[in-house]
């Protein structure tokens, strides 16, 4: 039974991810989370490589990046709990509003390619109004200070679209931190 259970705890990832075949070239939030995943494709790379690439990426991204981990298939897939404090900052009538964002990233190995998943878990603050789940299911809303509903505007999506795709950006640099760069591209500039 043990072994049937571990077998079903190997695979929710698996299933959960390939049932996601929406895909784009970047993140971009909606109103519903994160709708799409990102591929990258990185000739040259095993499985191996790029699954060495991520931890170490984690290793000098994520405090205590062990504990963060929430799945871990060697080579195949790796998903951690990440927080960015004061991730987003708003001002209101001259007033600046931050809040914290915790997301789990998830990274899909196959084929010399990394398919990135990115979803919010939380998005909060002491000092700050609270973003809440509001309206239709994961429709990401926060109340203003007089209680009022205020829906996710331009603003705070670029900003949590920067820290989703600053994600690949980051983890990009650490799979090709062993690039060789042509004498021609380098410029004294």
């Amino acid at each position: 039974m043990k072994s049937l259970l571990a077998g079903l705890m190997i695979l929710i990832p698996f299933i959960s991810v390939s049932q996601s075949t929406n895909t784009a070239d970047k993140f971009s939030i909606t109103p519903e989370g994160f709708t799409q995943s990102v591929v990258r494709e990185y000739t040259g790379k095993t499985d191996s490589d790029l699954y060495e690439s991520i931890i170490l990426w984690a290793k000098y991204t994520i405090d205590n990046y062990e504990s963060a981990i929430v799945r871990d298939v060697s080579n195949e897939y790796i998903e951690f709990r990440m927080f960015v404090p004061q991730g987003i900052a708003l001002e209101e009538d001259g007033e600046v509003y931050k809040w914290d964002v915790m997301m789990e990233v998830g990274f899909r190995l196959r084929d010399q390619e990394i398919r990135y998943d990115i979803g919010l878990v939380e998005v909060s603050s002491p000092d700050a109004p609270t973003f809440a789940l509001e309206g239709a299911p994961n429709e990401w809303s926060f109340f203003d200070n007089d209680g009022q509903t205020r829906s996710l505007n331009e603003k705070s999506q670029e900003q949590i679209n920067l820290i989703a795709n600053n994600v690949i950006r980051s983890v990009s640099a650490y799979v090709n931190r062993d690039a060789e760069i042509p004498e021609e591209e380098i410029s004294d500039e």
